[in-house]
């Protein structure tokens, strides 16, 4: 095969035998299900076994963490790519690709397996010699409403695998998440249950901000601030950069949905959601941060920012931002700088 990717995999690793069977007639017949710990053989095991890491590896994992979470679902991203600089662990830096990732899930602590891993969209590990791969673009979540049994803490376990020829490389590395504790509670009246923040709906406001008289944006209420103190701020400088900050602990990310295998969510400034919700704007944990110098440098790109209010597996989606710059002026010589913001927040 000459394409890059392949058909959908879901890998399960709760459920049992026949609940397997069952999904597998329920869906797409060209997917392929398989079960964390279950041997060549066909029979199961309770705990997770893993390859062994060898001693020497190529394989380099960057970015690991999560993409976007809410109540019922969480997405993963970070990268897997091949470090040929190392004669210890690569005999033929022309013939070292990739040649599989593995996903489980465990409970945090434990190889005890739980819940499933989908992946969307998987390379062809076969048919070219792959040098990185990206979770985004392979589309790797997991849902919180199948193959669970409890709540807390989890792991996804990513094994990837490589070879020259001559030297076999495999790595393991971990993504942390939680399944939030409102999953284990015994079904409620729908008027007492809290609401699922997925999809939460977000309001819009247009916001025209002159760095020269307001810094700063206090995002619950989409009013301009005089001081240089709120949680969305801009500081213009006299090399003609504008950075991005917060002082109330608002972090900012770079939106990461053109990281995706979707590109009907490749949102910009003349193509926006119709009903924005949190799930439109996808931003990985890892890269949040209270500053973002030289923001303006990515031109017509979205901005997340996220408050401590925002808590996605409890039901809250107040603190959740999204932004973009729609117009902007040249700096003067101070630095000072006119912005209008397209501004989406949760209501």
């Amino acid at each position: 095969m000459n394409s890059k990717f392949i058909t959908p995999i879901i890998l399960a690793s709760a459920f049992s035998l026949s609940a397997l069977s069952f999904v597998a007639c329920g869906e797409d017949a060209n997917n392929t299900i398989i079960q964390p710990g279950q041997s060549t053989g066909g029979s199961s095991s309770s705990m997770v076994q893993l390859s062994s890491e060898t001693e020497t590896t190529a394989i380099i994992f960057t970015g690991l963490g999560i993409n976007s979470a809410n109540l019922s679902k969480v997405r993963f991203d970070g990268t897997i790519s091949l470090d040929i600089s190392d004669s210890n662990a690569v005999a033929d830096i022309e013939a070292v690709h990739i040649t599989g990732v593995d996903f489980q899930i465990v409970k945090a602590g434990t190889m005890i397996p739980e819940g499933t891993v989908t992946v969307t969209t998987v390379p062809d590990y076969e048919g070219e010699y792959l040098s990185s791969v990206s979770l985004s673009e392979m589309g790797v979540y997991t849902d919180l409403d199948v193959g669970y049994t409890e709540c807390g803490d989890f792991e996804l376990i990513i094994t990837a695998s490589a070879h020259d020829g001559v030297i076999p490389s495999v790595s393991i590395e971990r993504i942390r998440f939680t399944r939030d504790a409102e999953k284990c509670r015994e079904p409620e009246s729908s008027s007492s249950a809290p609401p699922d923040v997925a999809g939460a709906p977000l309001d819009s406001v247009r916001i025209t901000i002159d760095t020269k008289v307001n810094k700063c944006i206090n995002a619950a209420t989409g009013t301009l601030s005089d001081t240089e103190t709120g949680d969305i701020c801009f500081k213009g400088n006299p090399s003609g950069t504008v950075d991005l900050y917060s002082t109330t602990g608002v972090k900012f990310a770079l939106y990461s949905n053109r990281s995706d295998s979707d590109r009907a969510n490749d949102y910009f400034r003349k193509y926006l959601p119709k009903d924005p919700t949190t799930d439109d704007f996808l931003y990985l944990s890892s890269a949040l941060a209270e500053t973002y110098p030289n923001f303006i440098v990515e031109d017509d790109r979205f901005f997340v920012g996220i408050a401590d209010t925002y808590q996605p597996y409890s039901g809250s989606a107040v603190g959740f931002y999204a932004f973009i710059v729609f117009e902007k002026n040249l700096p003067d010589a101070n630095g000072d700088v006119t912005l209008t913001l397209l501004l989406y927040k949760a209501k």
